[in-house]
């Protein structure tokens, strides 16, 4: 038996070793939940120190309550010993290690559920029912290998129960076998098994396909996720570039729901499949996935399929790449001008053709942010009811192209889109792209691409999560960074309203530990 020599709580159970329930211990994952209320953080176990990672649910809404002093001290001008006696905190004795002015903010007391999960979670992804019923929560898990997936409350209108974890914890505090998607053969209906090295992670706009990379196996697996019944394995696509990494949904136009609705009361058909990016490590090449309900066999067999391969063409050595993130609130905002007229196909479609999405590529070779588009292309044609005929919209599919790039520093990894609080006090949209080994998160202005800002991390960037709402009248906006290599979080506020703060790390939460050994 290994002997811990970690700061980290060691629990045990029997002949086990169980990470402490409420320990940050190399986090891979970070997602707010739509409301706001809730910060949902994955441990990886990633040196294998104990019987496993977990999952938290944090209560935002207590984190930004106690990084408030700190923010609006340093802000107004106070000085760090001022803020960070506001807040009940000592100075930081080691900013350059771990920056930030104050000791750190205390972790535990902002854990309100935790369980724990296989080794090696490498990330969290939230998918909402589109029926208002409740979201699930879903983590690929490396060390099952599965993708775990958590029952977690819809806070977008309120809730008795944000912090909710149902996965149906077992008597060791793991979660159940029926949450934990792809061990069971018998589950899937072709048989299958979830392959090894589960990573990227995303899902369809209505959340009903969830697609996760295997890089190790040149593959992608299929999830699909019936709200009303359990997630099952229902496919995985082989023979895929080398090192398949991360994964990024397409937005939906809003046009398809009305035309699928108007093709179906007449009689008539229409097609357009959910979309999904692929980045790889070992190919200068994007893949578009589409989702295939096949509803044309019996019980339906759902595949996913590539549509569309994209070469990367920006630089002479485009041959690894990581993050990618997809950004349509241009397209959104137009959509949303076509008022309570949600069946105006025309109206919605003239959005979907005119405003392409914007999508983000992180890539390491050369280091830079790869900026590209993403075009909806609506098939038209006629169509003859009763002897009438009539112009219709027959179908639709996405085209991804990129054409430009932005310098970041060596190490390359995550990219998130967000937004942040204007100076006029309006939410702007930006782009993050996380450099995990030079220690950096850049800011970024899609519509300008250009560089706003620099945040100088801690060791380990991993990933980022983007806290922004509205809270008692005033809008806010946080960046929270998961520090993998020492174990704790950062909190950067983006106000820029407040310049002295704004892309500046204020905050630790949880004690920095730094990677240890064992005798």
């Amino acid at each position: 038996m290994a002997i811990v020599t970690s700061a980290a709580t060691c629990q045990l159970n029997g002949d086990e070793h169980m990470l402490g329930e409420k320990d940050l211990y190399y986090p891979t994952g970070l997602v707010v939940s739509a409301g706001g209320s809730t910060l949902y953080v994955a441990n990886s176990d990633f040196d294998l120190q104990f019987s496993g990672g977990s999952v938290h649910a944090v209560d935002a809404a207590a984190l930004r309550a106690a990084v408030a002093p700190i923010a609006l001290g340093l802000a107004s001008g106070d000085g760090a010993s001022a803020a960070c006696s506001a807040a009940g905190l000592g100075l930081n004795l080691d900013p350059f290690l771990n920056p930030g002015p104050c000791a750190p903010i205390a972790y535990a007391p902002l854990v309100r559920a935790s369980v724990y999960v296989g080794a090696f979670a490498s990330g969290l992804m939230l998918a909402y029912d589109p029926r208002a019923a409740g979201a699930r929560l879903f983590a690929p898990v490396r060390g099952d290998p599965s993708v775990t997936f958590f029952d977690v409350a819809d806070d977008r209108a309120g809730g008795s129960e944000p912090f909710a974890l149902d996965c149906g914890r077992t008597g060791s505090g793991f979660c159940g076998d029926a949450h934990r998607i792809g061990r069971d053969a018998d589950r899937s209906q072709r048989g299958l098994q979830l392959p090894p090295d589960p990573v990227g992670i995303a899902s369809s706009t209505n959340g009903e396909a969830v697609v996760s990379a295997h890089p190790s196996q040149a593959a992608a697996s299929l999830v699909v996720n019936p709200w009303e019944e359990t997630p099952f394995l229902s496919y995985f696509a082989g023979d895929l570039a080398p090192g398949p990494t991360e994964i990024a949904s397409v937005p939906r136009p809003a046009f398809v729901a009305a035309a699928e609705a108007q093709a179906t009361l007449a009689g008539l058909s229409f097609i357009y499949r959910d979309a999904f990016v692929v980045t790889y490590r070992g190919a200068a090449q994007l893949d578009v996935l589409q989702y295939v309900r096949d509803s044309g066999s019996v019980p339906s067999r759902p595949f996913i399929a590539r549509a569309q391969q994209v070469p990367i063409t920006t630089s002479s050595s485009n041959t690894d790449h990581r993050g990618v993130a997809v950004l349509s609130s241009e397209r959104a905002a137009c959509e949303a001008s076509c008022g309570s007229a949600a069946g105006d196909v025309e109206c919605l479609a003239a959005c979907a053709e005119t405003i392409p999405l914007r999508v983000f590529v992180a890539s390491r070779s050369p280091e830079s942010l790869l900026l590209g588009r993403i075009e909806t292309v609506v098939l038209r044609g006629t169509s003859v009811v009763d002897g009438v005929t009539t112009a219709r919209i027959t179908g639709a599919f996405d085209l991804v192209t990129l054409d430009d790039a932005l310098p970041l520093d060596f190490g390359a990894s995550r990219v998130e889109t967000g937004r942040v609080i204007a100076e006029d006090g309006t939410a702007v949209d930006r782009v993050f792209a996380v450099a995990f080994d030079s220690r950096r998160v850049f800011i970024v202005d899609p519509y300008r691409a250009r560089i706003e800002g620099v945040v100088r991390t801690g060791r380990g960037p991993h990933d980022i999560a983007i806290d922004q709402g509205v809270a008692n009248g005033e809008a806010y906006s946080y960046l929270y960074v998961g520090h993998f290599t020492d174990s704790y979080l950062g909190v950067v506020p983006l106000d820029l309203r407040r310049a002295l703060t704004y892309g500046s790390m204020i905050a630790t939460v949880g004690t920095p530990l730094p990677p240890i050994d064992t005798l």
